[in-house]
C-alpha cells in the first residue's frame, strides 16, 4: 500500500493533469480558431474623408488600428452603442467612430462623433447595416445590425479580431 500511493501521485502529476491541460486548452484555440472563421475579410473599407474637431482625416489613417464605425445616423439603438463603449474605452487598440452628416457635432462621451460629407455614400455603401468591424489592414471583416441577437455576436469578433497589448519583456541592467 505504501508503495501505491508514490505511484498514484506520479500518475496524477505526469498523465492525468497534462493530458486535462492539453484537452482544455485545445478546446480554446478551437474555439479561437473558429471564430476567426467567422469573421473573414469581407472586402476592403472605402476610402472617405472624415472631420474630428475640424482636422481633416482620412480613412486611410485608420491604419494598424482596429476600427469600430456606427455609420447608421438614424438608427435609435444608443444604448448598444453605450454598452460597447464601457466594455471597451481602455482598449488602446480600438477606435470607435460615429459617422453624422451634420457639420455641426457635439462631442460627447462615448463613441466619437466625427462628421464625414461622404456619410450618405458611406450609408448606401453598406446599406442595412449598423456597424462595420474593421482590422489593422483596413478590411471589413463583418458588418453588424444594433439588436439583441447580434451584440454578443459583435463583442465576440472585437475580442477575437483585436490586437493583444504587448507585454514588455524582462531585460538584463548592467551593473
Amino acid at each position: 500500500m505504501k508503495r501505491l500511493i508514490p505511484i498514484l501521485v506520479l500518475f496524477l502529476m505526469f498523465i492525468v493533469l497534462p493530458l486535462g491541460s492539453y484537452l482544455y486548452l485545445s478546446k480554446g484555440v478551437d474555439y479561437r480558431l473558429a471564430a476567426l472563421e467567422m469573421v473573414k475579410p469581407k472586402g476592403e473599407l472605402i476610402d472617405f474623408n472624415y472631420y474630428v474637431d475640424g482636422v481633416p482625416r482620412s480613412s486611410r489613417s485608420l491604419d494598424n488600428k482596429t476600427a469600430l464605425i456606427h455609420i447608421n445616423e438614424n438608427s435609435q439603438n444608443s444604448r448598444y452603442l453605450d454598452m460597447i463603449y464601457d466594455q471597451f474605452k481602455q482598449s488602446p487598440n480600438l477606435e470607435l467612430l460615429q459617422i453624422v452628416s451634420d457639420s455641426l457635432v457635439s462631442s460627447e462621451e462615448g463613441f466619437s462623433k466625427v462628421y464625414s460629407p461622404s456619410s450618405k455614400a458611406i450609408m448606401n455603401a453598406y446599406e442595412g447595416k449598423d456597424i462595420l468591424l474593421i482590422d489593422t489592414a483596413l478590411q471589413v471583416r463583418s458588418y453588424y445590425a444594433l439588436n439583441d441577437s447580434t451584440i454578443n455576436e459583435l463583442v465576440r469578433d472585437i475580442a477575437v479580431i483585436l490586437p493583444l497589448k504587448k507585454k514588455s519583456s524582462i531585460k538584463m541592467t548592467d551593473r
